[in-house]
């Protein structure tokens, strides 16, 4: 059934019990955060030839990391801005507040749904998270603040 307003998605899900919710970049982008796709989105707004690689997603993989890490910073510095969870963030917490969120995979990097209050628990992120980050040679932790300085001043 087509849900067109927030109350009559309350109404469809008030009877639902263990929702399962499988997000993507779609419930972030209205909060600033752009996706990796689309005509606007991160790959194609790449100065490839600026940063030294083939394609776009050579940004975002670990063999380019563990080569020149700098790369990657170099594009990331926007990821660690704060943003404000969106309304479908809004909702899922409502969701578990209401104990009908069973979980949430989201493919998101964002942290938003732990933003809106949505346990940890409940998320599931196989992407990972900017919350920390793990150096690939001493194994120490660093916080999203802690890289978020990285980035921008491009400390590596």
């Amino acid at each position: 059934r087509m849900v067109r307003k927030k109350k009559d998605l309350r109404e469809l899900v008030s009877s639902k019990q263990n929702i399962i919710i499988l997000a993507g970049a779609g419930i972030s982008v209205s909060c600033g955060i752009p996706d990796f796709r689309s005509a606007t989105g991160i790959y194609n707004n790449l100065d490839i030839a600026e940063l030294g690689v083939g394609e776009a997603q050579e940004v975002f993989s670990i063999e380019t990391f563990n080569d020149d890490p700098s790369i990657f910073y170099k594009c990331a510095s926007n990821l660690f801005r704060t943003y404000e969870p969106s309304d479908t963030h809004r909702f899922v917490k409502w969701l578990e507040d209401e104990g009908r969120l069973l979980r949430i995979y989201t493919q998101n990097i964002d942290g938003l749904e732990h933003a809106a209050g949505v346990s940890k628990s409940k998320i599931c992120q196989p992407h990972g998270s900017l919350e920390t980050a793990t150096c690939t040679t001493c194994g120490k932790r660093y916080s999203k603040a802690d890289i978020a300085v990285r980035a921008r001043t491009g400390i590596v």
